[in-house]
C-alpha cells in the first residue's frame, strides 16, 4: 500500500488480502481488517480504530482471538500505512457450529412461515462444503462449476438420493446471521429457504478467495 500510496485489500498482482492470508498457511472462520494510513504511533493507530462505530466493533468482537499488525512508511510522503487483521481461526468444531447456526436460522424462517423444519443431511453437507472450497480453489462464483457441474451433480456424487435439489450460494458475509439475512432479502434465495417440498439441508463454508468468505446451502427433498 505504501509503495502505491493507496489503501486497498488487493495486492498489485491482483490477489486479495484473504488469498494471501490463506496462501501464508492461516485458515480462518472469520476475519476483520483495518487498513489505515496516517497514524504515526501505535497509540494513534489504536485510537483511530476505536473512533468509528464499525471499526470499533471489529476491535471489540469477542469471536476474534488472533491478531496480526504491520506498518510501513511511504518514503515519498512519510505517511504511515497500517494493516491489522483480526481473526477467528478455523477449527472443525467451529465450522460445525457455523453450519448448525445457518441451519437453525434457516429453520426459524421456515417455522415463522408455517413450514416444517429442515433436517441436517451429512451427504448434502459434504457436497455443500466441497462447493464452497471449490469456488475458492478455482476462483469462480457460480452454481455451475468450471467443468459444468451443477448442484444436483454434486449432491449425487456425494451419495445423496434426494429427487429435488436446490442451492443457495453467497460470498463476503461475515457471520451465519448475516448470510441468512442476505438470502432472505433475495427473492430467489428466499424461495429456496421457504420451499415446502424441501426436507433436508447441507451447509458449506470456506474462508479465502477474492471475497473472503464463501457459503453454500444445498437443499434436498
Amino acid at each position: 500500500m505504501a509503495a502505491r500510496s493507496t489503501l486497498s485489500s488487493e495486492h498489485a498482482d491482483g490477489t486479495s488480502l484473504y488469498q494471501r492470508v490463506v496462501a501464508g498457511g492461516y485458515a480462518y472462520l472469520a476475519m476483520g481488517e483495518h487498513l489505515v494510513s496516517g497514524p504515526r504511533t501505535p497509540a494513534d493507530f489504536v485510537e483511530y480504530c476505536l473512533s468509528g462505530e464499525q471499526s470499533r466493533r471489529t476491535v471489540h468482537n469477542r469471536a476474534y482471538t488472533h491478531v496480526g499488525v504491520a506498518h510501513t512508511a511511504d518514503a515519498r510522503s512519510g505517511d504511515v500505512y497500517w494493516t491489522a487483521l483480526w481473526a477467528t481461526p478455523f477449527s472443525p468444531q467451529g465450522l460445525a457450529e457455523w453450519a448448525s447456526a445457518v441451519l437453525r436460522l434457516t429453520n426459524a424462517e421456515r417455522t415463522a412461515a408455517g413450514l416444517r423444519a429442515l433436517s441436517p443431511d451429512p451427504l448434502l453437507t459434504v457436497a455443500a462444503q466441497g462447493h464452497s472450497a471449490d469456488m475458492i480453489a478455482r476462483a469462480f462464483y457460480s452454481h455451475t462449476s468450471p467443468d459444468g457441474g451443477e448442484p444436483w451433480h454434486r449432491a449425487s456424487a456425494a451419495g445423496s438420493t434426494h429427487r429435488a435439489i436446490g442451492e443457495n450460494i453467497a460470498c463476503g458475509q461475515r457471520t451465519p446471521a448475516e448470510v441468512v439475512d442476505g438470502w432472505m432479502n433475495s427473492p430467489g434465495h428466499r424461495a429456496n429457504i421457504l420451499k415446502p417440498s424441501f426436507t433436508h439441508l447441507g451447509v458449506g463454508f470456506a474462508g479465502g478467495g477474492s471475497a473472503g468468505t464463501y457459503w453454500t446451502q444445498l437443499f434436498g427433498g
